[in-house]
């Protein structure tokens, strides 16, 4: 069997789980291959067709997969009838149907959903104070207990045990109670992102890291298109720790991913 996977990370937390269930699938004769959607070329559309099954991984935000992901779904849609497709989340506690809010999307693609898990992560949201910024050993605990979990999902998958996690109603309940309200501030942080600019020094590190090149270095000073996916990269990668997203204050700590 032959998968091959979508993905968008952030900071870094998503593609470990891709690549942990790369190496965990090969235990089982299963053979993943893996493509972040910002290295999409259309040549790749010929691997969706040979490959047995798809699988779409993604970081939630609040109950819903990022913009850059749902847009990424939306331009391959015609290419998806019939495909076998798997769906994994991830996430900082719990999202209801983080995983199954793509997994709709899928479905008007005609895709057919085997399988929707959610794995949890450290939070990238460095700016947030109620969120622990966790790195070093901490962040390795919370991704090794992550680990174990993949290489039982990875194990359950090859016996056929296939689970569509958040897929129920009350999930859908769930995430509506995070997705409403949040689906409405999406559209001003899209266009809202902080930067200090009495501290920024326009190294452009943001700019260059932006999926969406939302930042650009314009008049002297970073400016933005209003297209902000809140990966926050820019926030955890900024030398000067000079930008924030959800929170009016800078950050005292950055997320540096698993290390």
């Amino acid at each position: 069997m032959t998968i091959l996977a979508f993905y968008f990370s952030g900071t870094g937390n998503t593609k470990f789980v891709v690549d942990t269930m790369i190496q965990e699938f090969k235990k089982y004769e299963i053979e993943m291959s893996a493509i972040s959607i910002e290295d999409f070329v259309e040549e790749d559309i010929e691997k969706i067709q040979a490959a047995d099954r798809l699988l779409f991984a993604y970081p939630v935000y609040g109950s819903m997969a990022p913009m850059i992901m749902w847009k990424f779904v939306r331009k391959i849609s015609t290419h998806l009838e019939d495909k076998k497709t798997i769906v994994i989340a991830t996430q900082l506690m719990f999202s209801g149907d983080g995983g199954a809010y793509l997994a709709r999307l899928l479905r008007k693609g005609h895709a057919e959903i085997e399988s929707i898990e959610h794995f949890n992560m450290p939070s990238n949201l460095s700016d947030v104070k109620i969120f622990k910024t966790k790195n070093g050993v901490e962040a390795k605990a919370v991704a090794e207990r992550t680990r174990q979990r993949i290489e039982l999902y990875c194990m359950d998958y090859s016996k056929n045990i296939k689970n569509k996690k958040g897929d129920g109603v009350g999930s859908l309940l769930l995430g509506a109670i995070q997705r409403v309200p949040f689906s409405k501030w999406e559209r001003k942080l899209a266009k809202n992102v902080k930067i200090d600019h009495d501290i920024c020094t326009r190294c452009e590190i943001c700019c260059q890291t932006c999926p969406t090149k939302n930042l650009t270095l314009k008049d002297n000073q970073i400016s933005q298109n209003g297209d902000c996916t809140i990966c926050y990269r820019c926030v955890n990668n900024c030398p000067e720790k000079a930008i924030s997203i959800l929170s009016k204050k800078r950050p005292k700590t950055q997320y540096k991913g698993i290390q």
